[in-house]
């Protein structure tokens, strides 16, 4: 018998299920429901063409509508379609074209890949024309129209999107402003002594930073802010306004549908990305998991785990069997000349867990210390202070990422700080000093954890 799976959405997560059902079954019947025109695009992708960095917006699309329904993934694609009900009990999705008509498909195996929605702040006057936010690939198109003509803009949110987008309309010559509410740059990514680095380099290149400011009022000419801890007011000019506060889980048809949603928000799925509901799956940056270090509920909003949670849903969807395997939100990007990279939970966040945290930090060179080079490498680690377990950490400076992904390597095995530091590394003078500045990091950290517990055998 046929296997009918029906995938509600076509981004990261949506394209991977529907490419691993596929693979696993060359029998089933796939349809693909999404609600914008377009199929998968990298959202990731768009502020770079805002400043024309990706100088052909069409090239964010990862695969055009005929990929799917052709030969190799033989897959109903319906764009402009939305699911508007979910019947669990009769296994059937009520569907609504942009013209208006309405249908039924019925399935054997659903996915929720619905994505999330820009979250709106309390802020008079975010309706106004000069507003944008950068979520679609249409927002993406208006602002670059828009961008070509303005002189100043205020950037509400200084999390991932929020940056990369105030770096694009920076380098085409516009004042920047960010106004951020909490008292540090990527408040999710990084420490603060680590966003104090990317801070003081954009300030350096010309940016106005505002921290622990609320933004109150957006008006024509300009966005009304104050001060968190005084309370004093100022006028930030703005000619464009961008609101890039963050998002959340899209899951108003799973939870209408009596899914189950988890303490995040986010439709609560196991390791086979299962949901409550037998043959209802999640992926993507809707779906709720537990984080591998903390042990705590996540929505990890990372393309690169919605990918791999896509690719677990399609299987499973289409009979066979898979696991995700230990998620550790490993995260990085490229800001005002500084490449940025974590893994692993924040100080912050692992406080929040009540995790006993001891952290280590060392600047060092990217190269061996004679060698002409002025590049500099910064490593924060955190470990376990009871156990000394590796629990993440922050690398900004060249090859950021790679360094991180042997701590991602490091965290998925669940290794010490000790044997971090223990790790043998390349060495050539004009490519990689003779002691890394990951292991320096940690052998620091190591140092400080063995003479805790010897203070403590001694007591």
């Amino acid at each position: 018998m046929t296997r009918h799976i029906v995938v509600i959405g076509c981004g990261t997560a949506g394209a991977a299920t529907t490419l691993m059902a596929r693979k696993t079954s060359r029998d089933a019947t796939i349809t693909i429901l999404q609600d914008e025109s377009l199929p998968e695009y990298s959202r990731c992708g768009l502020p770079y063409t805002v400043n024309r960095v990706i100088s052909n917006m069409n090239d964010v699309i990862i695969h055009p509508e005929s990929f799917y329904t052709g030969k190799l993934v033989r897959a109903d694609l319906r764009l402009n379609t939305e699911a508007t009900k979910v019947d669990l009990k009769t296994n059937t999705v009520t569907i609504k074209t942009n013209g208006g008509s309405t249908d039924s498909l019925t399935y054997d195996a659903l996915v929720f890949t619905t994505g999330a929605r820009p979250s709106t702040p309390p802020i008079e006057g975010l309706d106004a024309s000069h507003v944008h936010r950068l979520h679609t690939f249409e927002d993406a198109k208006q602002l670059q129209a828009v961008a070509k003509k303005g002189k100043t803009a205020a950037v509400i949110g200084a999390g991932l999107v929020g940056l990369e987008t105030a770096e694009a309309l920076h380098t085409l010559g516009l004042k920047i402003t960010v106004i951020e509410f909490l008292p540090q740059v990527l408040p999710a990514m990084i420490d603060d002594e680590m966003g104090t680095i990317v801070q003081e380099k954009m300030e350096a290149d010309g940016l106005s930073v505002k921290l622990g400011t609320a933004a109150k009022k957006v008006t024509k000419t300009h966005v009304l802010v104050a001060d968190r801890e005084t309370n004093n007011e100022e006028k930030i000019p703005a000619d464009i306004v961008i609101v890039a506060t963050g998002v959340r889980a899209n899951t108003t048809l799973a939870k209408d549908a009596g899914i189950t949603l988890g303490e995040r928000g986010g439709i609560r799925v196991n390791k086979r990305m299962e949901t409550n509901h037998p043959n209802v799956y999640a992926a993507g940056d809707c779906a709720e998991h537990d984080d591998l270090v903390t042990g705590q509920s996540i929505v990890s909003g990372l393309g690169s785990i919605a990918l791999r949670q896509g690719e677990v849903a399609g299987i499973n969807a289409a009979g066979g069997k898979a696991e995700l395997g230990g998620v550790v939100l490993a995260r990085t990007t490229h800001l005002f000349g500084l490449e940025i990279a974590g893994v692993g939970p924040t100080r912050v966040a692992a406080e929040k867990t009540n995790l006993p945290i001891l952290a280590g930090k060392f600047k060092g060179s990217r190269t061996a210390e004679y060698f002409p080079s002025e590049e500099e490498v910064t490593v924060k680690l955190l470990a376990h202070k009871e156990t000394g377990r590796l629990l993440g950490g922050q690398v900004i400076g060249p090859c950021a990422h790679q360094r991180t992904n042997i701590l991602s390597a490091a965290l998925s095995t669940r290794m010490t700080i000790r044997e971090v530091a223990d790790l043998e590394t390349c060495y050539a003078p004009p490519v990689a000093p003779i002691r890394e500045p990951l292991t320096l990091a940690a052998q620091i950290l190591a140092l400080r954890y063995e003479r805790l517990q010897e203070r403590k055998q001694k007591k």
